[in-house]
Parts: C-alpha cells; sequence; structure tokens
C-alpha cells in the first residue's frame, strides 16, 4: 500500500501542478464508502471556485489547502493515487496506476483547473478515504499521529527514552502510527535491514548502539525513497526492496544472503536472517519451506483507517470456523463418494475385503496386488468375457516378466480373479437349463 514515500510523491505531484490555480470544475464518484461524511454533490459545489494554495502531507495522510473554505483530506488506503493528465503515472509494485486513458480508470475525485490541468484521485479497491476537514492538522485523525520521519524525526536522546519504554517487537512498534507516522510494511523492512534488526526483538532490549542505529535507520530510508521520489528504479541497489516482492515462490537472495519471511505485527515481514540475527534464546524463523506454521507477534493497527483495512481483507477470505469446516468437509466427503468412480469404488471394497480375511490370506506379492489395481482401473466390478480375456493377456505378460508369480501364494490360496471367475461359472451352471 501507499507508505510516506509514495503519499510525498503524490503531495509533490499536486503542489508542482496545482498551486495557485482555480477549480473550475468537479466531479465526484458516487461511492459513499470512499467519500466520506459528505454526499457527493455537496463536496462539488465545495471545490468548484477554489484555488489551491497549499499540498501538505503527515505520515500515510495527504491534504489540499484552498484559499478559503475547508481542506480536501485524502489517505490513500491501499491502492490509492493521484494522477495529473498528460504526466506520468508513479507505479506502485504491487498495483498498477494507468494514467494514459482519461479520465482514469476507478476515479473518485475528478478536478479541472486553470491552466489546463486535470487531477484525479483514483482508488482501485475502495479503501482509501476523501473528507473535507477544517485544519487537519490540529484535528483527528492526522493530530492523533506520532512523529513523521522526513518532518520531524525526534532527536537521539527523546527517541531513546521512547523506545526504552516499549514492550513490543520492532516491527510491530514501527507499523504503529501513533509511534511513526508514515511507515508501513516495506519501510519498516527495508529500517530493520539498515539496522541489522531482528524484527522480533523487543524495542526496549535493544543496547544503546542499537537504538542509535534504528534512529539513523529510520531517518535514512524514508529521505532516501522521498529523494527518488518514490521511484524504486532509483532506490539504492543494496536494499531490501529489490528482493522482497517475489510472492515466495522462491527464495530470494541479497549480497549473497537469503531472504525469509514471518508474520510480525500482522504483517508478512522479510528479513535477511545472516544478517538481522535473532537475541540469543529467542527462536529464529525457519528457513522457507521448512516452516511449520507462521509465528505471529501481537498485531498492532496502524491507524484507524488501517485497521478498517485489514478487517475488509479478512471479509474478503473469510475463516472457516472448525465446525463449519467439519461440516462442510463432511459434505465434500459424501459429494465425492457419490461421484466416486467405479474403478476407485472397486479397489474400497476389495481392499474393505482384504482386512476381513484371516492375516496368512492377505499375503500376496506386490505384483498381484498391482494386478487387481490394474483391473480396478479398467473399470466396473463386472467385466465381460472380453474385458477378461485382454486382462488375463495382460496377467499372464505380469508373469514372464517376472514380476507376478503364483510362487508368492500362500498354499489354498486364490487370487481375486480366480474367485471371481469361479462365482461366473456356477452362476452360469445354475442358468443352463436341465435336460
Amino acid at each position: 500500500m501507499p507508505e510516506l514515500p509514495e503519499v510525498e510523491a503524490c503531495r509533490r505531484l499536486a503542489a508542482r501542478h496545482c498551486t495557485g490555480k482555480r477549480i473550475k470544475t468537479a466531479q465526484i464518484a458516487d461511492d459513499d464508502k470512499v467519500i466520506e461524511g459528505i454526499e457527493p454533490v455537496k463536496l462539488q459545489a465545495a471545490l468548484e471556485g477554489r484555488t489551491v494554495k497549499q499540498a501538505h502531507r503527515k505520515g500515510k495522510h495527504m491534504w489540499i489547502e484552498f484559499d478559503s473554505g475547508p481542506c480536501l483530506m485524502l489517505h490513500f488506503g491501499m491502492t490509492g493515487s493521484l494522477v495529473v493528465k498528460g504526466v506520468k503515472s508513479h507505479q506502485y509494485m504491487s498495483f498498477k496506476v494507468d494514467g494514459s486513458d482519461w479520465p482514469p480508470k476507478y476515479w473518485k475525485v475528478l478536478l479541472e483547473l486553470d491552466g489546463d490541468v486535470s487531477l484525479a484521485f483514483s482508488d482501485a479497491r475502495r479503501f482509501a478515504r476523501v473528507r473535507l476537514q477544517e485544519d487537519p492538522a490540529s484535528h483527528e485523525p492526522v493530530s492523533l499521529l506520532g512523529f513523521d520521519p522526513v518532518l520531524s524525526m525526534p532527536s537521539l536522546d527523546d527517541f531513546s527514552t521512547s523506545i526504552k519504554q516499549q514492550k513490543r517487537s520492532l516491527k510491530a512498534l514501527l507499523l504503529d502510527q501513533a509511534f511513526s507516522a508514515g511507515i508501513g510494511n516495506w519501510v519498516a523492512d527495508e529500517v530493520l535491514y539498515q539496522a541489522k534488526l531482528y524484527p522480533e526483538v523487543k524495542a526496549n532490549a535493544l543496547t544503546d548502539a542499537q537504538i542509535e542505529d534504528l534512529h539513523k535507520a529510520i531517518k535514512h530510508v524514508p529521505e532516501a525513497a522521498v529523494e527518488a521520489e518514490a521511484d524504486h528504479e532509483r532506490f539504492p541497489p543494496g536494499w531490501l526492496f529489490h528482493v522482497r516482492w517475489n510472492g515466495k515462490k522462491k527464495i530470494p537472495q541479497l549480497n549473497g544472503n537469503a531472504v525469509d519471511f514471518l508474520k510480525v505485527g500482522g504483517r508478512t515481514t522479510a528479513y535477511v536472517p545472516a544478517v538481522q540475527k535473532a537475541p540469543s534464546g529467542a527462536a529464529a524463523s525457519q528457513p522457507k519451506g521448512k516452516a511449520k506454521g507462521k509465528r505471529k507477534a501481537e498485531s498492532e493497527p496502524e491507524s484507524a483507517e488501517e485497521a478498517e483495512e485489514e478487517e475488509h481483507k479478512a471479509e474478503e477470505v473469510k475463516p472457516v470456523p472448525r465446525s463449519a469446516k467439519a461440516t462442510r468437509g463432511n459434505s465434500k466427503s459424501a459429494s465425492a463418494s457419490q461421484a466416486e468412480p467405479a474403478a476407485t469404488k472397486t479397489k474400497k471394497r476389495q481392499a474393505s475385503k482384504a482386512k476381513a480375511e484371516p492375516k496368512a490370506k492377505r499375503k500376496v506379492s506386490k505384483a498381484t496386488v498391482q494386478a487387481e489395481d490394474n483391473e480396478a482401473e479398467e473399470g466396473s466390478d463386472v467385466e465381460t468375457g472380453e474385458e477378461e480375456s485382454g486382462k488375463a493377456r495382460k496377467a499372464s505378460k505380469i508373469g514372464k516378466s517376472g514380476k507376478a508369480t503364483d510362487k508368492a501364494r500362500l498354499p489354498n490360496q486364490t487370487s481375486a480373479r480366480e474367485r471371481r471367475n469361479t462365482a461366473e461359472a456356477q452362476k452360469a451352471n445354475e442358468k443352463v437349463p436341465a435336460h
């Protein structure tokens, strides 16, 4: 999702192309999930005729200040983006913003400004929020945010005092927007990699030297990403960012070291075990492919909006209750049983019958069992004489190859084929009329 660097890139885009320009027309999508607290027609009336004075940001929140009236408040959610017509759009790793067609797909707000400038705010997944608000910096949710690493990074002394009071894991702490505004999943992973800190270590367990490394990384990573205008192709080549987006289909490498993944703070976390070593006594993450389950530290929502986003994501793939899973499993089993091919049913009946027989009688050769499996795969329980002949020839070939021989049978033991042939012969004799 858009984090501090991406939102700052959008703020700069709006400031660069819209400052000093008057909004001639505004179009607002009829989407009461994204457009919050105001009807589209009222938001349209509030925007038209206003002149853009300045664009602001704190953390992941951005707002546009006008010459008069309330500000246009934007939270980007998971797929929010600002697009200026004719200007190359910022591209994210997890979703694409297409500004080639106008208006862009999934637009929520369209503004036509003086100087033939067109600005659009779009959001595909509808987790973004658009509001009107007076002085956003002094009101919630912005007033509840912690320090912004780019705008208001605390001194090392103040930062150290705060860290030593925190009992949470580092990753969960960094994701808490009340602690550090704007740090999201990828920025937090990059910060911890650059500081060489294990994601699950408790904040109050850090040494003074580690706290200093963390302070430097929290300041450096967002500033470097902002300087590159959130263009990942311009990020330093040694960053974890470049190898964390492979979907975990294979184990990525960074500077010759494997990158692993685990759950911390409710989020998938990328880290490099060789660099970010778990403290002694802590359980290190198992290499990918060998982990028995995902470990989860205490989960701290990044903000009210992001807590809602996580809730909506959970609604998309709802976990099935255990009782429901059992019911569903039984239903599936019943359906599968009804749809089982005759061959599978034959196998099951033969296996059941074999269990009921004395143990001595079930000591048949592996090749004989394989021959019977081949019979089941051929079709139904009772075959025609022609099918029997074909299978007899097949069994004969197996016998000649040395894989199936009668020598493997115990005394007085007959195969399933022989028992079936005998039963069919008896039935045929009973049907022949007496002379």
